[in-house]
C-alpha cells in the first residue's frame, strides 16, 4: 500500500524547485496550490518569498501579508513580513511584525537580526545593538549578525569593537566578502592601510565578480601611491560595472597619476555621460584636460563645477589654476580668495595666491605667501621637521646653519645665488649646504659655504638652524629692484671633461634643450619637440649642440647626419659637465628647464622659451628677467603654439650671424614659415657688435671660504 505521507503535492514540489533555484517552476507550482486553496498560508508565504527573490517586492509584500492574515501564529511568516516592510522603509510596521515573530518564538535568531537592522535603519542604534546581541545569544555562530553588529559599532565610532565583530564574522565564514570589505573600511578609517589592503584583497578573492571589492581595493592602493596596482583594481571594478560612477572617476584619477592623460580623459568623459553634472567628474576631467593643454575646455568644466558646488573649495582652487594658466590673474586671485573663505585653516588657501602675487611682481606679499608651502601635502622637506629650528634671518653667533634644497634642479640653481650673500648677513657661524648629487660639483663653486652634503647618502650632519633654499628671497626681503642678479655666481669646476668640436667656419655655436622633466606637472606646456629646432639648422654659420637629458634625447638622432648638428648627451654625467659645454658655446637656447637656469647662473647668454601663461618666476609678459641679466625670454603668444616663437628665434639668430660678419642674411624659409617675424612689442633690439664681444664671459672667481666636500645625508641632531 502506498504511503500517503510521501505524496508529492504542488506545494511540496514548489518548495523543492525553489530550493533548487528554479524560481519560474516554483512559482507555477505555487499557483497550482493556490488554485486549489486560495488561503493556503504556506503557499501564499512561499509565493511571496519567490516574488521577492525575483525583485518584485510589492507583489511579495501583498502575498506575505495574506499569509499572515491566513495564519498569524507562524513566526516565520511574521519574520518575512517584517523583513519586507523594512525593505519598503515602513519601519514602525516592520518592528511590530518582527516583535510579533519573536513573541511567537523567543529564540528566533533571524527575527532578532532583522529587528536589529530595522532599528538601525530607523535610527534607534541602542535598540539595534540590543537586538543583535540577542540574536548572537541564541545563535553564537551567526556571521551575518557579527557583520551587522560591526557596521553598527563602526557607525557609532567604536572602531576597535567593530574590528572585533568583523573578525568574528570572517572567522566563521572565511569567504564573507562583505565582512572583509567592511573590516577594510574600519581599518582604513584608523589609518591602518596595510590591514585595510589585506582585508580588501580577501574581499576581492572571495567575490571576484563584486565590483565594490575591487573599487575599495583600488582606493587603498591609490592612497598608498601604488598606482600601477590601483589601476588593475579600478579597471577590474569598471569592467564588472561600466556604469559605476565613482569607479570611473577613481579610474580616471589613477590613469592621471600614471601620466596617461588621454586614457584618463576618455574614462572621465564616460562618467559625465552617466552624470553630466557630477561635480567630482567635472573637477577631475577639468584637471586632466588642463594637463593635456586644452585650457579652454578645462576652464568650462571647472567653471561649471564651481557653479554647481559654490561651496566646494577644490572646484574653486582648480578653476583658479586654469585661469592662472590663461593669464587671467585677477580672476585667479578671486578663486583663491574664495578657497580661503571656505577653508581658512588650510595651507593652500594661503599658498595658492603666491603664484599670482609673484608673477605680478608683488614680491613682498608673494614671498610671504610662498612660505605656506611648508604645510602643503606635496611639500617634501629634506629635514625631519621644517618648522623646527627654522632660521628667520637673525645672526648666527657661532651657530651652524644648514641650507637645504627643495623642488627641482632649476629652483636650486636660481636661488643658490643667495648662499654667498648669507656670509655677509649672518656674522660668525658656519654655513652647510645640502644639495642634489647631480648639482654637487657645480654648487661647490659657490662662495661662502663651509661644507657641502649630498642627498641620498647615509652620513649625518649636525646643525643648529636650518632654512629651505627657496625661503631665502623672503628672508632677504627681495623686491623687483633688489633681486641679487650679479652673474656668474657659479662657474665650471675643475676636472670637467666635456668638449665640443667646433667647425672651422662656424660663426656662432649654440647649445639647445627642447624638453624638461617628463613628470613635471607643466611638461605638456613647457616642452616641445626637437623638430621645432630643426628649422633653425638651415641657418648658415651656426653649429648646434644638443644637451638634452633623459629619454627624449634620442629625438635628435635623425638630424645628426647634418654636419652642423651634434649630440652631447653622452657627455652629460652631471650638471658640471653640462656647464663645461655651456662655457664653450656662444649661446644657449632652452625651454624653461634647469639648463636655462644653469646658463643664467654661469653668466652665459641664454634664450628661454616660455609657454603661454608661463610661471611666476618669469613675471608677467616680460621679455627680460631681473634674475638673469643675460637672459632673453621668448613667450608663446598663443597657448600651445611654438610657431611664432621659433620664427622670432630664427630671425634673431640670423641677425646675430650677420652681425658677426658685418653682412645681412635672409632668414631661411624653413625658419620663417608663414607668419610675421617682427619682434614682439617691447622685445630688446638685437646687438650690432661682433658676437664674441657681445657675449658675456664668466669673471675670475674671488677667494672663497675653505670648505670640504662630504657625500652625506643630514639627520637633524639637537
Amino acid at each position: 500500500m502506498k504511503d500517503m505521507s510521501e505524496e508529492i503535492t504542488p506545494l511540496s514540489a514548489a518548495l523543492t524547485q525553489f530550493q533548487a533555484g528554479n524560481l519560474s517552476s516554483a512559482e507555477s507550482l505555487c499557483r497550482e496550490a493556490l488554485a486549489v486553496d486560495g488561503n493556503n498560508a504556506e503557499a501564499l508565504h512561499l509565493f511571496g518569498v519567490i516574488a521577492h527573490r525575483g525583485g518584485r517586492n510589492d507583489i511579495a509584500l501583498e502575498y506575505v501579508r495574506r499569509a499572515v492574515a491566513a495564519d498569524s501564529s507562524m513566526a516565520s511568516f511574521q519574520n518575512t513580513f517584517g523583513y519586507l516592510l523594512r525593505v519598503r522603509g515602513q519601519y514602525p510596521e516592520a518592528i511590530d511584525a518582527l516583535q510579533s515573530a519573536i513573541g511567537l518564538q523567543n529564540d528566533y535568531a533571524d527575527a532578532h537580526n532583522n529587528l536589529g537592522i530595522a532599528y538601525a535603519e530607523s535610527g534607534d542604534l541602542e535598540a539595534a545593538e540590543a537586538a543583535y546581541i540577542e540574536a548572537l545569544r541564541y545563535r553564537p555562530n551567526f556571521p551575518e549578525v557579527q557583520n551587522n553588529l560591526g557596521n553598527l559599532l563602526y557607525r557609532i565610532g567604536r572602531i576597535d569593537d567593530s574590528l572585533i565583530a568583523y573578525a568574528a564574522a570572517t572567522e566563521l565564514r572565511p569567504d564573507y566578502a562583505e565582512a572583509h570589505a567592511n573590516r577594510g573600511d574600519a581599518s582604513a578609517s584608523q589609518g591602518k592601510n596595510e590591514e585595510a589592503l589585506e582585508a580588501y584583497r580577501k574581499a576581492a578573492e572571495a567575490a571576484p565578480n563584486w565590483p565594490t571589492a575591487w573599487f575599495k581595493l583600488g582606493n587603498v592602493l591609490f592612497q598608498g601611491n601604488d598606482f600601477e596596482r590601483a589601476l588593475i583594481a579600478h579597471q577590474r571594478s569598471v569592467d564588472l560595472n561600466p556604469n559605476h560612477l565613482r569607479g570611473l572617476t577613481n579610474l580616471g584619477a589613477t590613469l592621471e597619476k600614471l601620466g596617461r592623460y588621454e586614457d584618463a580623459a576618455t574614462v572621465l568623459r564616460h562618467a559625465l555621460v552617466l552624470a553630466p553634472e557630477d561635480v567630482s567628474g567635472l573637477k577631475n576631467l577639468g584637471h586632466v584636460i588642463l594637463k593635456l593643454g586644452h585650457v579652454g575646455e578645462g576652464l568650462h568644466l571647472l567653471r561649471r563645477a564651481s557653479e554647481l558646488a559654490p561651496d566646494d573649495p577644490d572646484a574653486h582652487y582648480t578653476l583658479g589654476n586654469a585661469l592662472l594658466r590663461m593669464e587671467r590673474l585677477q580672476e585667479a586671485l578671486a578663486c583663491y580668495a574664495r578657497v580661503r573663505e571656505l577653508q581658512p585653516s588650510t595651507a593652500r588657501a594661503y599658498f595658492a595666491p603666491a603664484s599670482v602675487l609673484l608673477m605680478s611682481g608683488q614680491y613682498k606679499d608673494g614671498w610671504a605667501a610662498y612660505e605656506s608651502r611648508f604645510d602643503m601635502a606635496a611639500y617634501k622637506p629634506n629635514v625631519k621637521n621644517v618648522h623646527e629650528r627654522l632660521w628667520n634671518g637673525e645672526a648666527l653667533d657661532g651657530r651652524r646653519l644648514l641650507v637645504h634644497v627643495e623642488q627641482g634642479f632649476g629652483d636650486t640653481l636660481q636661488f643658490a645665488r643667495y648662499v654667498p650673500l648669507l656670509r655677509e648677513r649672518i656674522g660668525d657661524g658656519k654655513i652647510f649646504m645640502l644639495c642634489e648629487p647631480e648639482l654637487h660639483r657645480i654648487l661647490e663653486t659657490l662662495e661662502g659655504v663651509d661644507e657641502f652634503y649630498q642627498l641620498r647618502s647615509d652620513a649625518t650632519v649636525t646643525f643648529d638652524l636650518q632654512v629651505p633654499l627657496m625661503s631665502l628671497p623672503h628672508r632677504f626681503g627681495t623686491t623687483l629692484e633688489t633681486v641679487p642678479n650679479k652673474t656668474p655666481y657659479v662657474k665650471v669646476p675643475p676636472g670637467t671633461k666635456a668638449k665640443i668640436r667646433r667647425r672651422k667656419d662656424t660663426k656662432l655655436s649654440v647649445a639647445f634643450v627642447w624638453a624638461g622633466r617628463p613628470t613635471h606637472s607643466d611638461d605638456k606646456f613647457r616642452s616641445c619637440t626637437v623638430n621645432w629646432f630643426a628649422g633653425l639648422f638651415d641657418i648658415p654659420g651656426i653649429d648646434f649642440y644638443g644637451i638634452q637629458w633623459g629619454p627624449r634625447a634620442v629625438e635628435l638622432e635623425p638630424h645628426l647626419k647634418r654636419e652642423n648638428v651634434f649630440s652631447m648627451t653622452d657627455k652629460l654625467t652631471d650638471f658640471a659637465e653640462t656647464a663645461a659645454i655651456i662655457d664653450q658655446v656662444d649661446l644657449v637656447i632652452a625651454i624653461d628647464t634647469a639648463v636655462a637656469h644653469l646658463a643664467g647662473a654661469l653668466g652665459k647668454p641664454v634664450w628661454t622659451l616660455l609657454p603661454f601663461g608661463g610661471e611666476w618666476r618669469w613675471l608677467f609678459r616680460r621679455e627680460d628677467t631681473p634674475w638673469y641679466p643675460n637672459m632673453r625670454l621668448f613667450r608663446q603668444p598663443i597657448l600651445g603654439d611654438w610657431r611664432l616663437v621659433f620664427q622670432r628665434i630664427g630671425a634673431a639668430l640670423t641677425q646675430m650671424v650677420g652681425a658677426s660678419t658685418g653682412e645681412g642674411q635672409q632668414v631661411p624659409t624653413s625658419v620663417v614659415g608663414h607668419g610675421d617675424i617682427a619682434p614682439e612689442p617691447g622685445a630688446p633690439a638685437p646687438r650690432k657688435q661682433s658676437v664674441v664681444n657681445s657675449l658675456c664671459k664668466p669673471k675670475k672667481p674671488s677667494a672663497r671660504t675653505k670648505r670640504k666636500s662630504n657625500t652625506s645625508k643630514p639627520a637633524a641632531k639637537p
